[in-house]
């Protein structure tokens, strides 16, 4: 059932990119020349925002949501018993780092900056979660030593990147 939950993220994944890659074209053809670039449609994130910010990041989250419960799929529930704190960190470091992306978008482009402050809130409150927990995943029996430590490192570097947005980014 997890694969099949799976797959149907993946392709939910699948059609936020498309929708992502045509909006962000859409938005930004006065400004496109005659060549094609892949990199194109990240060009123009945030000519639309938040929407085609947020349909990039529901891409990023379909595919690796979806991938993870391909992965993680089948009948054996205890292969991934200790840790569930730690990956519930990692999940949260990753949302604070898309949370982030948002806001940036959003912030690069001069767009509202009440749209703008909503996404650096919800960045602000997953940061004080993740502190929780971080401790708790540290004294977690049985201890998910793989999750604990990238989890540790991407909810570092994602207080990190909101630390330096906070302290060098709003001057221009």
């Amino acid at each position: 059932m997890k694969r099949i939950f799976g797959g149907v993220l993946m392709l939910a994944g699948a059609f936020s990119l498309y929708a992502f890659a045509t909006r962000a074209m859409f938005n930004g053809r006065a400004s496109m020349g005659a060549t094609y670039e892949l990199s194109l449609p990240l060009l123009f994130v945030g000519m639309d925002y938040p929407t085609d910010a947020l349909l990039m990041a529901g891409a990023f989250w379909g595919f690796i949501l979806g991938f993870w419960f391909i992965i993680s799929g089948g009948d054996d529930a205890g292969a991934l018993r200790g840790g569930r704190i730690a990956r519930i960190m990692l999940m949260n470091g990753l949302l604070l780092l898309s949370t982030l992306a948002v806001a940036y978008f959003g912030a690069r482009h001069q767009k509202d900056a009440t749209t703008v402050a909503v996404f650096g809130l919800v960045a602000l409150a997953q940061a004080a979660f993740g502190l929780i927990l971080l401790v708790f995943s540290l004294f977690e029996r049985p201890k998910g030593i793989a999750s604990l430590a990238f989890g540790a490192i991407v909810y570092l570097g994602g207080v990190g990147i909101g630390i330096l947005t906070f302290l060098w980014g709003g001057g221009a």
